[in-house]
């Protein structure tokens, strides 16, 4: 439903007339010379900026992409490390993930909706996941190791402070595997795919470090402080645990308790076996989560001076999922629930999904519908009015309704406001626009 009234907003009518104008190749080398180094993220944007222009209904599906993704990258890396004998099983935890996570977002609209944040933030996540899968599965080796390649060349194009994380982790994944293997030889030879894409991954983030773009966009931030970075870390602590955990515990409830049942089902399977208590599982995994937590907020405070947009903490939203359902699923594998309580649970939980699905559906329809149809009747109406006016004036169009989850394209009162000249940009218009109050 959100992806049939999503329309195309703000900044996606700027690169739609430089691609258009410009096209692909300029298109990115000025982003990169000029602006940021997200080279991966702009080509890939530009591609279908190139190929769509400004009909939103092609751009409507990719939403809809990015949930399949999502949802069949988990369940074939799940189905890579053999945790479930039932591929139904497997389903329903991919599809309960993606579905935490979608209602996990700090904000929707921006993070799931707007297709020009979708490139940087959204698939670099949707990379991650499908390097993953790639570099788990054991079969076509050197076809996986080519796609594991381009996720992590995409991955270090993309977004410099998800990469930071990601090469953390995978740095983190290596000097395990070293100590494991004992010697270098051994090692070498046990980890050569993730080697060689460690050295592209590391390749394409220098490259991505290196953009003359990314130091002009800097100076546009205020003085870098290390110490007041902790203060802005604190704010965003305080921002997860006091106005955005407490309102997502029923979707917790909901989406993460399939995850019970799903190592209730690994445990009787006996096809893999965890020894460590729930106890030590959740101190482990809950100081890991807090670790990165903490690293995520300050490089993001120490690089914005800020605690940043939603669409860049959504990377927030994607830990906080993964834990959750770990959480759910050694709670479940280790049997801490009684017979009892995981029967409430199940039936809450089913309850609980059914009424905040139907919620939503009856709450967002009719305002994402009337959105809709006045985002389409006021591009009716310049369009129309471009045709007409030949000379240079001001218009002033009605303001659009609530958005809903959706991301607004609204404009400001002010025409040299950045959203106003992207819609003239974006439609190529003789004429000035301004939001009628």
């Amino acid at each position: 439903m959100l992806c049939y009234f999503n329309r195309l907003a703000t900044d996606d009518y700027y690169f739609i007339w430089d691609v258009r104008h410009h096209g692909i190749i300029t298109g990115v080398t000025s982003q990169y010379m000029e602006w940021c180094g997200r080279f991966a993220a702009t080509f890939a944007m530009d591609v279908f900026y190139k190929l769509f222009d400004l009909r939103s209904s092609y751009y409507s599906l990719f939403p809809f992409l990015s949930v399949t993704l999502i949802a069949g990258g988990v369940y074939f890396l799940l189905n890579n490390f053999r945790l479930l004998e039932s591929k139904k099983q497997t389903l329903l935890a991919a599809i309960s993930f993606t579905a935490l996570l979608f209602f996990l977002s700090f904000d929707i609209g921006e993070s799931w909706f707007w297709f020009c944040a979708q490139s940087s933030y959204m698939w670099s996540i949707i990379a991650f996941i499908w390097a993953c899968v790639f570099l788990s599965n054991t079969k076509f080796t050197a076809l996986s190791t080519l796609f594991a390649l381009l996720c992590f060349v995409y991955i270090g194009g993309s977004s410099e402070v998800y990469a930071v994380i990601y090469g953390l982790f995978f740095t983190y994944l290596l000097y395990f595997n070293y100590k494991k293997a004992g010697t270098l030889k051994s090692f070498m030879f046990s980890n050569k795919k993730l080697l060689i894409t460690y050295l592209v991954f590391a390749l394409a983030f220098l490259i991505f470090l290196v953009a003359p773009g990314n130091y002009l966009r800097d100076g546009l931030f205020p003085k870098h402080e290390f110490l007041y970075s902790f203060f802005i870390t604190a704010k965003s602590f305080v921002k997860f645990g006091v106005f955005y955990l407490p309102f997502k515990l029923p979707y917790i409830i909901a989406f993460a308790t399939p995850f019970i049942f799903v190592g209730n089902a690994c445990k009787s399977s006996q096809i893999i076996q965890f020894q460590l208590s729930f106890k030590s599982f959740f101190l482990k995994i809950s100081s890991l989560f807090i670790a990165t937590l903490f690293i995520f907020y300050f490089i993001v405070a120490y690089v914005m001076v800020e605690t940043g947009p939603a669409r860049m903490v959504f990377f927030v939203s994607f830990l906080f999922s993964i834990y959750c359902c770990l959480l759910f699923f050694y709670l479940g594998y280790k049997s801490v629930l009684k017979e009892k309580q995981e029967v409430i649970f199940k039936n809450v939980s089913i309850a609980l999904g059914i009424a905040l699905l139907l919620f939503n559906i009856e709450y967002q329809y009719p305002i994402t519908r009337a959105y809709a149809a006045a985002y389409d009747e006021r591009t009716e109406n310049i369009i129309d009015l471009n045709k007409k006016i030949e000379k240079d004036t001001l218009i002033l169009l009605k303001p659009l309704p609530p958005c809903g989850m959706l991301y607004s394209t609204e404009i400001s009162t002010d025409t040299s406001h950045f959203t106003n000249r992207e819609l003239r940009f974006g439609y190529e218009l003789k004429f000035h626009v301004a939001l009628n109050r």
